[in-house]
């Protein structure tokens, strides 16, 4: 895998310091200049920052949230029919991923309301065969 496709993890001194800089007032970029990491990094830190705190930030991605189809309901609706911005809608919500609120908005224009329902997750269970 190359270097440039790889995900990179930050140390928690990183995100630590990253918190004492968005406690500050800092934009994004001035984040991201201070840290030395992609703009994009700090574009998603600044905005779970500003939905959950700190604890969005240092605990970012070590726990996988499900949502149900009513709040993903109200926050696409937010988003495509009443005009939030997409931080807005995050922080209206509570969803700390930027790229949820994507791929919600993303499926709600390509199927409509139905393709924001949980689907079964896994592998299929085996019919047994009748003898």
């Amino acid at each position: 895998m190359s270097e440039a496709t790889r995900t990179r993890t930050h140390a928690p001194e990183v995100r630590q310091r990253a918190v004492e800089i968005l406690q500050e007032g800092v934009g994004h970029r001035a984040l991201a200049a201070e840290l030395g990491i992609p703009q994009a990094t700090a574009r998603q830190w600044a905005r779970a920052y500003a939905v959950g705190g700190a604890d969005a930030v240092l605990n970012a991605g070590s726990h996988h949230h499900t949502y149900s189809y009513d709040v993903k309901l109200a926050v696409v609706k937010d988003r495509l029919e009443n005009g939030l911005t997409v931080r807005e809608a995050m922080i209206k919500h509570k969803i700390p991923s930027e790229s949820s609120v994507k791929a919600w908005c993303r499926q709600y224009r390509e199927s409509g309301e139905s393709a924001l329902v949980d689907k079964p997750r896994g592998r299929k269970p085996r019919v047994k065969k009748a003898e």
